[in-house]
């Protein structure tokens, strides 16, 4: 057996697959999605009095359409709730001017205060002194209880704001809040432990590499 160079042992264990980009595709445009704008302009129309200045013929009214249909589809803004809650944050910022899509998609956004929960620092605040205001922050704090053990404060709070946030989502949506909580894998990199930890699985690489040429060497001497 020929033993191959430590240099090409350690490049294979180093070595990560190649993961592939998949690129997300636009959902088609429904009939209800274009009703659903188009009544939401009317709306839009009867708050902002002076939106002829944005669309000041028919032509750029159904291109505006288009338009609006397709940004509140692609940032998923499709829901009673969230449109209801757009329009509540429209007639109480006030103005006379339509607003951008980017504004409005902006105000349809679930947050915490919006459905008088805490904000996330002050989540954040319950979740260490473990005091709990909501079941939505408690629930948010179990999901993630592993984490906070082991990262950093500033990792930590992205990882439950995700979580939150999620839950938040269900409580407007009137879903299960116990339902399990999808959160994303923390990297290597944000993962915090011990020195001896680390010392310790240094020296099982070590010791594992050991026995891997030593039963190299034993098959090439046959």
């Amino acid at each position: 057996m020929t033993m191959k160079p430590l240099s090409a042992v350690l490049h294979e264990i180093a070595t990560v697959p190649t993961v592939e980009t998949i690129t997300q595709q636009q959902r088609p445009l429904t009939d209800r999605d274009s009703k659903m704008v188009a009544t939401l302009f009317e709306q839009l129309k009867a708050v902002f009095p002076a939106w002829k200045q944005a669309f000041p013929t028919d032509d750029h009214q159904r291109r505006a359409l288009a338009e609006w249909t397709r940004a509140l589809v692609d940032a998923g803004c499709t829901s009673r709730e969230q449109l209801q809650l757009g329009m509540r944050m429209a007639r109480s910022h006030g103005g006379d001017f339509f607003p951008s899509t980017s504004k409005f998609i902006k105000w349809c956004e679930v947050t915490p205060e919006s459905l008088g929960l805490p904000t996330l620092d002050s989540a954040l605040v319950e979740v260490r002194t473990r005091r709990y205001t909501h079941s939505a922050v408690e629930l948010a704090a179990k999901a993630t209880s592993w984490e906070r053990q082991t990262l950093s404060a500033d990792a930590y709070r992205a990882v439950f704001d995700q979580a939150y946030a999620q839950l938040v989502r269900r409580m407007m949506a009137g879903e299960d809040l116990n339902a399990e909580v999808m959160k994303g894998l923390p990297t290597r990199a944000q993962i915090k432990h011990s020195p001896e930890f680390y010392q310790q699985t240094g020296q099982r690489a070590v010791a594992n590499l050991k026995k891997l040429f030593k039963r190299g060497g034993e098959h090439g001497g046959q």
